[in-house]
């Protein structure tokens, strides 16, 4: 229990939303008691389901005819719960198409206590709510940003989420909030405040980071950085085209390269339609690098990521 400015033990008090009348068990969170249905609670949780089976020990404290459970949570965490529970409308609270640092506010505290006391279904919502945010194959990705629904995040509020979602076991998300913290300023991020990752999280991300250049140079945009003429290209000036070249100076000019990005300046590369093709082609398979991107931060593939994440 939390304890007043005197030093003493502040007294329980009854939440004024969740005290059913109706006897069931009591939930003891710091100095707030929660009055609620056993078999509601069973019904959504393994842990409450196993628990409630469990003999109850002689001495165990009972408050108005209730079994009394302690609970190590914050009481916002513990009500959020609730409210997802008891009402099945809680999640249309949280305004479609809420930022980032918003969707963290109101998923924070569902995700946490539905990891730990296995609630699977709201663990599910919170995740799926997250994947919204943050693609884990190609093809959302690429149909993100087509639908133009790719906004810009905080670089706080992508920290937040990385400490969510490694807290409670959300993986998949991990490769894509990686690369975004890859692409913040290198003076923000060797800026530390209490909400961020850790410094090795950190210096993953910038080493992740060197390895994205290499993969622009190297898969998704070599047609530029390093330009080769068409087999079926029948122009000599194709071969001593400035267009790549001029084209790739101007990615590079730009704080970060983007490897996922699309390329669709095809016209300013100035050469025949078969180089064209040509080089679509090898951008096409170049921008493959997604299933390289988990392998970038040090992580496990995607699948592995998702079966780890499901257990």
């Amino acid at each position: 229990m939390d304890s007043d400015t005197s030093g003493r033990m502040a007294p329980p008090t009854q939440h004024p939303d969740f005290w059913f009348h109706d006897r069931s068990i009591i939930l003891s969170v710091q100095s707030t008691l929660f009055r609620v249905h056993q078999t509601v609670l069973s019904n959504h949780s393994e842990f409450f389901a196993g628990l409630f089976t469990l003999l109850q020990p002689s001495g165990e404290a009972v408050i108005d005819g209730c079994h009394v459970v302690p609970l190590y949570n914050k009481v916002k965490d513990v009500v959020d719960l609730l409210n997802a529970i008891y009402y099945s409308s809680h999640f249309n609270n949280l305004p479609p198409h809420s930022d980032l640092g918003t969707l963290v506010d109101f998923i924070s505290g569902i995700l946490r206590l539905s990891t730990k006391y296995v609630f699977h279904s709201l663990r599910r919502r919170c995740i799926f709510l997250l994947l919204s945010k943050f693609p884990t194959s190609f093809a959302a990705y690429d149909m993100k940003v087509a639908s133009r629904t790719h906004e810009r995040f905080s670089s706080d509020s992508i920290m937040r989420v990385i400490h969510l979602a490694r807290e409670n076991d959300v993986l998949q998300i991990l490769p894509y909030a990686y690369y975004r913290v890859a692409r913040v300023a290198g003076r923000r991020i060797l800026k530390h405040k209490q909400s961020d990752i850790d410094w090795k999280i950190k210096a993953m991300c910038l080493v992740g980071g060197n390895r994205l250049r290499l993969a622009t140079m190297k898969m998704s945009h070599s047609f530029l950085f390093n330009f080769r003429p068409s087999p079926l290209c029948q122009f000599r000036r194709c071969a001593h085209a400035r267009g790549p070249h001029a084209e790739w100076r101007l990615l590079e000019d730009k704080k970060h390269l983007r490897p996922l990005r699309k390329y669709t300046r095809w016209h300013y590369i100035n050469v025949c339609p078969n180089c064209v093709a040509y080089c679509q082609l090898q951008h096409s398979n170049g921008r493959k690098v997604w299933d390289k991107l988990p392998g970038f931060f040090g992580l496990r593939t995607w699948d592995e990521l998702k079966s780890m994440q499901d257990a």
